[in-house]
């Protein structure tokens, strides 16, 4: 069981968080300084599948740490429809672990032609974009085989937070990153319990607010690509909106939450839907009963995001497994997906 690929690349994210803050040389203050002078006035982000999940992340981020209208931006938008903007005062962010995606590569040549300031976030030094952006962001997360991207959205989420903290003028960023990754593996072998969720329900919700919200989405995004089970994301306040009407015993409902602002919501929104189905899992900080998932809450609790996802990723590839499915072949799905 423990010989699955996916499987080692996520239990080595504390020892890659480690060295990446040691060998670390993005150009962070560089875009702080762009921002600082009001060059930059908004932010834009391009991104599929797990690396727009860490967009939706950034957005929040931005957003509410800088002031920055942040939104993502479909590739279409640009690539089909050929849409034109004033990008001027505009940061693109390109996201992508592969750095390969022909739709991406057009997304970055297009908006700089259109005046925007370009950043690559990318764990591949030789993509393409490399060499036109005016900006590369290397992830040091080593080589992600898997089709399954796991440590490279942890560091995708670690560069956009160090990033908001040097416009912050926060000092010491790379020894809070230090500490990150030792209390990461003072708890590695704390693994979450296989057993806890019921695997023959393959549908449900995952509630989140804030920050959580972009983390549900990735979560999501891995219960339908490695287990085969349409667990849908919701913000906590949106569900009520009619979601909560499919919602019966035979439906599986996490709640997530973070200990933001938004996230300390998220358990009184969900009060009332949980009166509708026994099968509920708690993941946060706080509760440490035997049928949730707890994670230990960092000192510094931006990194409770990364603390979380370094538990959530060996978790569900051992469940994947345990429903006896391979999560180093997920059906139908490659590395380098085409959707240009």
């Amino acid at each position: 069981m423990n010989n699955s690929l996916v499987l080692q690349e996520s239990l080595s994210i504390p020892l890659v968080i480690d060295k990446f803050s040691q060998i670390d040389n993005n150009q962070y203050q560089e875009i702080a300084n762009l921002i600082s002078q009001k060059k930059i006035k908004y932010i834009v982000t391009v991104a599929r599948g797990t690396s727009d999940c860490a967009a939706l992340y950034s957005s929040y981020i931005f957003a509410k740490n800088l002031g920055l209208p942040s939104y993502s931006m479909p590739p279409s938008i640009i690539t089909l429809e050929k849409s034109k903007f004033d990008f001027s005062e505009a940061l693109i962010i390109v996201i992508s672990q592969s750095g390969k995606s022909n739709d991406l590569i057009e997304c970055e040549k297009k908006s700089q032609e259109m005046g925007a300031t370009t950043l690559l976030i990318s764990n591949n030094e030789n993509s393409p974009i490399v060499n036109s952006a005016h900006y590369f962001f290397n992830m040091f997360a080593g080589e992600e085989k898997s089709v399954a991207a796991t440590k490279s959205f942890v560091q995708t989420l670690l560069i956009l937070k160090k990033l908001v903290f040097s416009c912050e003028g926060r000092k010491q960023i790379n020894d809070s990153i230090k500490h990150l990754s030792e209390t990461l593996l003072k708890d590695e072998n704390n693994q979450w319990n296989v057993d806890l969720v019921d695997n023959s329900i393959n549908s449900g919700f995952i509630l989140g607010r804030g920050v959580g919200f972009a983390l549900t989405n990735e979560i999501s995004l891995k219960f339908k690509e490695l287990c085969q089970e349409m667990i849908e994301p919701f913000s906590s306040a949106e569900v009520m909106h009619g979601p909560k009407s499919l919602i019966q015993d035979s439906f599986k409902l996490f709640i997530l939450s973070m200990n933001d602002l938004s996230g300390l919501t998220v358990q009184k929104d969900s009060d009332e839907i949980s009166k509708y189905t026994k099968l509920i899992y708690n993941i946060s900080s706080t509760n440490k009963e035997s049928n949730n998932f707890f994670f230990p809450s960092n000192k510094i609790i931006e990194f409770d995001s990364i603390v979380l996802m370094s538990k959530f990723y060996p978790w569900i590839v051992r469940y994947a497994q345990k429903k006896g499915l391979d999560p180093d072949k997920p059906r139908y799905l490659t590395k380098v997906t085409e959707t240009f």
